[in-house]
């Protein structure tokens, strides 16, 4: 589902923003569940926040909390673009809501990982990739993601702390995109200079022969399984997990 250009687009600058892709009524719907369990997490004292002041929160385990996630990780275009980078088995490694509340800082650029962890020279095909949804605006202004493009080509240095780069770009655009990321681009949030929370989800995959973030298979409700498409099983890992022969 993906055109050539688009490919072409993710192979040269590593990013790819599929604009507007979401439809209205469904980016606002994810919002308002995503900031419901924010702000659940928050009154039960288990938000898992992070960046200084704790001005920017994460929600995991999308996939177990609300059958608009289930819905939401198949869709069809973002899913291509996945499988182009990662191959049609890959899986999902992680489902989660991030929030940067206002005044959140610049995070910083990174690689994801494992890649950061794996000796240089990094392996010059995609091993990981991220979905960044924009359930806001994505703006200069509230934090919108930056990238340095071509970076995933380069496979011996990584981002320094601190420094800015000459070919940095914030990727800005409307709600309801979706901003496909090779994780071997060099990316990160940017400052939230306004007055309201920048609300976005984060779909993060990984080729099948990797382990996830999250272990799916243990985590998500035996009803979320029961109902789960061949498409859902697959992301969550059960085609990937090993034999259990003795």
């Amino acid at each position: 589902m993906l055109t050539e250009s688009e490919k072409d687009r993710l192979d040269k600058d590593g990013f790819l923003l599929l604009e507007s892709l979401i439809p209205p009524n469904t980016t606002a719907q994810l919002r308002e569940c995503s900031l419901s369990l924010a702000t659940s997490e928050q009154k039960a004292g288990k938000s898992h926040t992070y960046l200084a002041n704790h001005c920017a929160q994460r929600v995991w385990n999308l996939v177990d909390k609300g059958e608009i996630f289930e819905e939401a990780i198949q869709q069809p275009k973002m899913l291509a673009a996945m499988e182009y980078l990662l191959g049609t088995d890959c899986t999902l490694s992680s489902f989660t809501v991030n929030v940067l509340y206002p005044g959140a800082p610049d995070a910083g650029l990174h690689i994801d990982y494992p890649l950061s962890a794996l000796p240089t020279p990094r392996p010059n095909f995609p091993m990981v990739a991220n979905s960044v949804w924009f359930l806001d605006d994505f703006t200069l202004e509230n934090g919108a993601t930056s990238c340095v493009p071509g970076s995933h080509r380069r496979l011996e240095a990584l981002p320094e702390p601190g420094m800015e780069y000459a070919d940095e770009k914030q990727i800005c655009g409307p709600r309801g995109s979706v901003l496909i990321v090779n994780g071997a681009i060099w990316h990160g949030s940017s400052e939230n200079k306004t007055n309201i929370p920048r609300v976005g989800l984060l779909g993060f995959f990984c080729r099948s022969i990797l382990k996830p973030q999250q272990a799916h298979s243990n985590l998500v409700s035996d009803s979320v399984i029961s109902r789960a498409t061949p498409t859902l099983k697959r992301l969550l890992g059960f085609d990937s997990l090993p034999n259990m022969n003795t």
